[in-house]
């Protein structure tokens, strides 16, 4: 039945262009038809996201050319998705082997959220994406110092940062330069051993390790045969305690033996909640380096560089259109430009002004929705990990006063509320201290990259 499958995409192949049909459309496995229902998997989450968005419309059309259904899709995505058989046998744990287990025990968030983890890679793969390198990367003001700890991590001498951590919000290049310095490193030290992965994936390698009595080869792994490691995400081992203590003792014998680390968050190490402190100050020895927003110029030129590399004619007055509308990060100036190509294949028509403003209306037009002060407080306080009725207490230390102040800033910023409206939301605070407060903030933001960092994360996450 999956030739149904294979016949239409041979179909869809001259409708699309060919880069476009590799990247999106050929990964797509089309595994079982059973009556009405088709089950697709993706290689990841992401590629499945944009072929749904994007491609998975005119797919079922095409289908029902072919057969007069009208079919149900249900997606499995292999990265981090269910395990076959042989695998889930893998990971069960005999009780014996449980009685064997070291000292160490996850506590109760990590087992229940490492239900199924995944088993140590094995083999010199080193996890590096091909497209991410220096090349590809455009440098800015915004991320200049970043790029520059990156280079100089790369090069050939004694490491002079140890560790460097990059922080800043979503989408803004740290994952790039952490593979850069990977392919830069074995370019010029092709026997290095690099291990590159996400906090995620170290968390369920431990605990994989771990109860299946296999921790020995896991630190060997981390602590012997690695010269470099490269991890991104770090924030995520927060409140998982016997993770951050084997990787105390991990980073603890790296740093001692001169080996590379390179490590980044979406937040400074200071402002990462429910770490340890030991941690924290590790990851504060070496040198920070933020990441900010793009500037429009770097956003143009980003665009630029993509199309260029995946041969799209892009008009200039298009890329800037783009680069205009979207400021938030490089992901979704990406995103825009694959929905462009996509949408310009599919309709053989060539990418015009007017057509970017058709096509991507319903992703870089959306009217902005109403926000209210209650939406803010929340936001800040989940984004600062504290709680609400801090916002509005009296306590003055700094882990309360300044994203208090910050809240104030934002809610000042994008409702309508007066002053004396603010300080009544803030725990009925004199409308001067709210005031005061946002001129603070509105002063540090010329000068203080990391606040600006925050800001903006903070209003990606309120939709502005």
């Amino acid at each position: 039945m999956t030739a149904i499958w294979n016949s239409a995409l041979d179909r869809l192949s001259s409708r699309v262009a060919h880069q476009s049909f590799e990247l999106w459309l050929r990964p797509i496995e089309c595994r079982a038809i059973e009556g009405d229902k088709i089950f697709l998997r993706a290689p990841n989450q992401y590629v499945r996201l944009w072929f749904e968005s994007n491609y998975l419309p005119i797919v079922l059309d095409e289908l029902r050319h072919t057969d007069s259904r009208e079919f149900q899709v249900e997606f499995e995505v292999l990265e981090g998705g269910q395990r076959s058989e042989p695998e889930r046998a893998a990971l069960s744990v005999a009780p014996a082997q449980a009685a064997a287990t070291p000292a160490i025990a996850p506590c109760a968030e990590e087992l229940a959220y490492t239900a199924s983890p995944c088993p140590p890679e094995t083999g010199g793969a080193h996890g590096l994406n091909w497209k991410h390198t220096f090349d590809s990367f455009v440098a800015g003001p915004s991320n200049q110092l970043a790029h520059a700890a990156a280079r100089a991590v790369s090069s050939v001498q004694t490491p002079k940062y140890n560790p460097v951590f990059l922080c800043g919000g979503a989408g803004l290049g740290k994952t790039h330069l952490l593979h850069a310095i990977g392919h830069e490193i074995l370019r010029q030290r092709p026997k290095t051993r690099i291990l590159y992965l996400s906090g995620e994936r170290y968390t369920n390698e431990f605990i994989y390790s771990l109860r299946n009595d296999r921790m020995g080869e896991f630190r060997k792994r981390y602590r012997e045969d690695c010269d470099v490691l490269l991890l991104d995400d770090i924030q995520f081992i927060a409140n998982k305690d016997s993770t951050q203590e084997e990787f105390f003792h991990t980073f603890n014998s790296l740093h001692e033996h001169q080996r590379q680390i390179v490590l980044s968050a979406d937040r400074k190490p200071i402002e990462i909640p429910d770490i340890a402190e030991r941690l924290r100050t590790r990851f504060s020895m070496g040198l920070t380096a933020d990441i900010e927003p793009p500037e429009l110029e770097v956003r143009v030129a980003i665009l630029r560089k993509k199309a260029e590399a995946e041969g799209i004619p892009l008009p200039d007055e298009v890329s800037l259109y783009i680069a205009e509308s979207i400021k938030s990060n490089v992901r979704e100036l990406e995103g825009a430009l694959i929905r462009l190509t996509a949408f310009a294949s599919l309709s053989r028509k060539d990418i015009t002004l007017d057509f970017a403003r058709e096509t991507l209306a319903g992703v870089i037009s959306r009217p902005a929705e109403h926000l209210t002060i209650e939406h803010v407080q929340k936001t800040v306080a989940g984004y600062y990990n504290i709680k609400i009725p801090d916002l509005k207490s009296e306590r003055r230390h700094k882990s309360v006063a300044g994203p208090r102040a910050i809240a104030m800033f934002l809610a000042r910023k994008h409702t309508a509320e007066s002053y004396p409206g603010l300080g009544r939301a803030f725990g009925n605070k004199h409308h001067t201290t709210v005031l005061s407060a946002c001129e603070k903030i509105a002063l540090r933001l010329k000068t203080d990259l990391g606040l600006r960092n925050e800001i903006h994360a903070i209003e990606n996450l309120l939709g502005r």
